[in-house]
This record gives C-alpha cells, structure tokens and sequence, in this order.
C-alpha cells in the first residue's frame, strides 16, 4: 500500500494531537479517519470502540489499519505483527515525533514456538499449546477468553481442568511426546500453568531449532517469559496435576 503525501500529513498530524498518547485511526476509501484510543493504557497501547469502528465501516471499505509509537520507532512490535495477521489488512505506524512511517502488509507472520514473548491472553502458555498443536500435529484446539490471573480466584472458572476434555483431551498416567501437563505453580487457587512433552524429540517440525541436550525435554512458555525447552526435573514433577493426551493424535513409536 501506498501513502499518498495528503494521508502522511494527516497520520503525522493526528499523531502529534495524541501526543505522548498512542493515536489510532483507519484509511477508508484512501481517506483517513481518526478514531478514538479507548485503552485503559494509551501511552503503551491502542483500542478501537468496535462502534466506532462499525462507523467508519460505514463510509466505506477499510483500507489499512493506523497507530502511532509515541517516542519510539516505526517498526511493528509482536501484537502489531499479530494483529496484521488477524485482521489480514496493511498497518501504518508512524514514530513520533521521529516521523517515520511504515507500512506493514499481512505476510504470513507467526510467533516462533521457542523464544516468543509472552502476552497474556494471546501468546501465553494455552497460545503456545494451540500452536505447537496446530504447527507440530495438525490438530485445531478451542481457544478460550481469559482474564489476567484468572488463577487466583475460587470465583473464577479453571481453564484448564474446566475445559480440557471438551478440547480432546483425557487423561492418562505416563507421558508421550505431545502430551500436555497441566501445572500448578505458585499458591493459587487453579491449576496455572501447561507443559507440551517432548522427551528426547528436540527438533521441531515447524521451524528451526537449536540442538537441546536431555531426554525429559518439555517446551513451555511461562509467565511474563520467553517460551523455552527445558529438563522436567522434580520441580516440575512436584507442580504436575494432570498428564493430558489429545484423542486425534497417534504416536509413533
């Protein structure tokens, strides 16, 4: 997508009014639209009202997607690239007040299994096991809506024993590669935390990875951490709970 010198000038002045607050808005019909920031944190994030957003629709089809970093640079950050993805649309950022601006089409982008940052909500530890799934096994699993420490309140539903077996999953006594073991780490009220077994299987089919030496191999992507490969030793036994095995997927031994 192209930027004609007009948008530029209307992104740029847009963004300096929202200034040190991120500025958001879309391009309809090669005109833009500035939009709201209705995050509960702007200077770090954006949000559009979905009615707004049904508004500018209404004008016409929309073209790309638009935000600015706030002292920072134009280049798209995890969510920006996750979001380009989903919504299969080009997205203009524009740093200010360095003024550059970038566009960003959708190429196919996705988060690396080993070393992704973590995200709640959206590439957390049930992220990890959806795309490891989705990526290693060929098996779509359910996504479902999650709340920041959803863990830590009896008042809250347990993601992961609530929902696992209407996932696939059931339960089993020993581990095999792909199996998921649902953790409890920390005092908490729920089961908070899944591994993905990998035994002595180091190497990934979906991209590539560095040699891991072990024989007890989980990947797994804590909290406000990089996902990672490491030993299942006796601090990851002490926190097990469950042992899960997924109905579609067939080991081969």
């Amino acid at each position: 997508m192209k930027l004609s010198a007009k948008l530029k000038k209307q992104i740029v002045t847009a963004a300096s009014e929202a200034y040190p607050d991120e500025m958001c808005g879309v391009v309809v019909d090669g005109e833009f639209i500035r939009l709201e920031n209705s995050s509960d944190n702007p200077k770090n994030y954006f949000e559009i009202d979905p009615k707004a957003l049904a508004y500018a629709e209404d004008r016409g089809e929309i073209m790309a997607y638009v935000h600015s970093h706030p002292d920072g640079t134009a280049i798209a950050s995890a969510l920006d690239k996750h979001q380009i993805e989903l919504h299969g649309k080009p997205w203009v950022i524009c740093a200010y007040p360095d003024l550059d601006i970038q566009v960003f089409e959708p190429c196919g982008y996705k988060a690396p299994l080993i070393g992704r940052n973590y995200y709640h909500g959206w590439q957390d530890c049930y992220s990890l096991i959806r795309d490891f799934y989705e990526r290693e096994l060929a098996i779509e699993l359910l996504d479902f809506e999650r709340d920041d420490a959803w863990w830590e309140s009896k008042s809250n539903a347990s993601l992961y024993l609530e929902n696992y077996a209407k996932t696939g999953f059931y339960e089993v006594s020993s581990m095999q590669y792909g199996d998921v073991l649902i953790c409890k780490v920390g005092r908490t009220e729920h089961p908070n935390h899944a591994l993905i077994w990998l035994g002595k299987n180091w190497q990934l089919k979906s991209e590539k990875t560095e040699q891991c030496i072990g024989s007890t191999l989980v990947l797994h992507h804590p909290y406000n951490q990089a996902s990672k490969r490491e030993i299942y030793g006796l601090n990851w036994s002490e926190r097990t709970v469950k042992i899960l095995r997924h109905k579609d997927y067939k080991h081969e031994v």
